[in-house]
């Protein structure tokens, strides 16, 4: 061919790299052009065969100027050919430790046969001229005008970079012809599950068939891991259930491959499917009650924080929602309470975030915590509202679902509000009345946990020092400052403690209260803690059964007097 072209002189002169395809490889490529040209016109252009390159040119495809040997070559390297057309280079392991190398996706044989004025590769195929990206081959292929339009309205064509390296795994018209039409036309319309399944399909390198030997894995470019396999009679799977119907279709940025079966990804349900087939069996009840399934399978990049169903046992939860049955309105907005604008997973999770909801945009807390005894500085806990996240990361649908165990009931009023308005609180708020720590309670801005004493607690002190509270507010603001802390503390997120290992966190009067969980019960600074998490749009509060008395002692000779500080 070399002769018949014309370029003998070239060969002989330049320094060269050639890329020498075998003669039964040479044969094999002349055969399917015959049968191409015998073929009618409609046939071909369903086969996807442009008008095939001068015998000339395609010689000239298959060298590149100078020496190139290949222990100089890297993985994904891109040359232009003496056609100026692009020839990808790959490095793949094999089975016996050893490296197979690609050009184009066509196996080298026999590599660095040294010339006196270049190398000779020989390679078990022909290299086409590749001069066109992949969205433009998908934009030109017949068999491939539903994936297009699939691709073009999921919004994902503007992360395949011109000097990438892709792997498309495209189904046909055939495969998306036997999905059900409802399907068809969702995926069609680019609805909030289109992204992720398609996703699922491309691999940010390039995967070539030769490559495939046995059972073989990769990853999605989001993240998932992709099972690829040649069987014993040479077809090739993807996800085990797609034949790979047409291989090595080369880009300027990667290769295609066409597959028969569109693949739906667990990661791609619906969220209504997601909480069904993760047993939130309540939580998918109350979301069709009040008709959100639809709205919420519709939504894209969002973060649910479903509710066990074990959650909807909690008597204060049930009472919540017995008394919003009449008022679907406001029944919705509590479902809508648990979605959080954004995809938050747990790794991207930081201590103390308001995060926004889709219920009026109302926010809910994320906290973090260690409960481990020694290493203090591993997060290993999360609350939300002071719920617990017992269960992470369920992706669906680019979305994401966490469980918690309680239902999310959204504060209404800050720290002072609840205080002055709960009777059990009555004592402590006659105490702050007029205190400058009303305004530090009212603030909006701060977050703080405040330990309250029961009203049976403070008639316990001595009645002198109790009437000197009610009295004094610069002696009240000096006791009441040591019952708040600087920062939001969740029961769930008090742990276990061994011994010598009790948690401090600081309070407003600069000092410190130790923290344990002894069993069940939770030890705040030598009191018990009797109920736990009642919520402030501002922090947080905590009913204790003593007051809790500053660590400090008067002169020699006078002993411990409560306001002595």
């Amino acid at each position: 061919m070399i002769r018949s072209t014309g370029l003998e002189d070239k060969f002989n002169s330049e320094n060269l790299t050639v890329l020498v395809p075998t003669d039964d490889s040479m044969i094999e490529f002349a055969d399917k052009m015959v049968e191409m040209n015998q073929v009618p016109d409609a046939v071909r252009r369903r086969r996807q065969v442009k008008n095939p390159v001068s015998s000339k040119n395609l010689v000239l495809n298959h060298a590149i100027p100078g020496f190139i040997d290949l222990s100089e070559l890297n993985n994904e390297d891109l040359l232009s050919s003496a056609y100026d057309s692009k020839i990808r280079f790959n490095f793949y392991p094999t089975r016996d430790y050893g490296k197979m190398l690609t050009a184009n996706c066509v196996k080298v044989r026999k590599g660095d046969n040294l010339a006196t004025n270049g190398i000779v590769h020989v390679v078990d195929g022909v290299l086409g001229p590749v001069t066109e990206d992949i969205l433009s081959m998908i934009e030109e292929h017949p068999q491939l005008s539903t994936f297009r339009r699939v691709l073009k309205n999921s919004n994902l064509e503007k992360n395949i970079k011109p000097d990438g390296h892709y792997t498309i795994f495209a189904p046909t018209n055939d495969a998306f012809g036997k999905l059900p039409p409802l399907m068809v036309e969702k995926l069609l319309n680019g609805d909030a599950c289109t992204a992720t399944i398609i996703k699922h399909h491309i691999v940010a390198h390039t995967v070539c068939s030769s490559a495939i030997i046995g059972n073989a894995t990769t990853h999605s470019v989001d993240g998932q891991l992709l099972n690829l396999q040649r069987r014993d009679d040479d077809v090739l799977l993807f996800e085990s259930n797609a034949k790979i119907v047409k291989t090595d279709i080369m880009g300027t940025n990667g290769v295609i491959h066409l597959i028969d079966t569109l693949v739906v990804p667990e990661s791609a349900l619906y969220i209504s499917q997601s909480l069904k087939n993760e047993n939130f069996t309540k939580f998918q009840a109350l979301l069709d009650q009040v008709g959100l399934t639809d709205e919420l399978d519709s939504m894209k990049n969002i973060t649910v924080f479903a509710p066990s169903d074990a959650a909807f046992e909690n008597p204060k939860a049930l009472k919540y929602i017995e008394s919003l049955q009449e008022n679907k309105e406001k029944l919705k907005e509590m479902v809508m309470y648990h979605v959080v604008e954004g995809h938050l997973e747990s790794c991207d999770m930081n201590n103390n975030v308001m995060l926004k909801t889709k219920q009026n945009e109302n926010s809910v807390r994320l906290n973090l915590y260690s409960t481990l005894p020694i290493f203090s500085n591993i997060i290993n806990r999360a609350t939300v509202n002071c719920a617990r996240l017992t269960g992470y990361d369920e992706k669906s649908c680019g979305s994401v679902i966490h469980e918690v165990n309680n239902i999310l009931i959204p504060p209404s009023r800050n720290l002072w509000d609840e205080i002055k308005n709960d009777e059990k609180y009555s004592t402590l708020s006659q105490i702050l009345k007029g205190t400058d720590l009303e305004t530090v309670l009212k603030d909006e801005k701060v977050s703080l946990t405040v330990l309250i004493p029961t009203n049976d607690a403070f008639s316990k002190l001595d009645p002198d020092d109790l009437k000197e509270l009610m009295e004094d507010k610069k002696k009240a603001v000096q006791l009441l400052k040591n019952h708040i802390l600087t920062e939001v503390l969740c029961c769930s997120g008090v742990s276990r403690q061994g011994w010598g290992f009790d948690t401090l966190i600081r309070t407003l009067n600069h000092q410190h209260q130790s923290v344990s969980r002894h069993g069940e019960q939770i030890r705040i600074g030598g009191a018990s803690v009797l109920e736990c998490d009642d919520l402030a749009t501002n922090g947080v509060i905590h009913t204790i059964n003593k007051v809790l008395l500053p660590q400090q002692t008067r002169s020699p000779g006078f002993g411990f007097f409560l306001f002595d500080i």
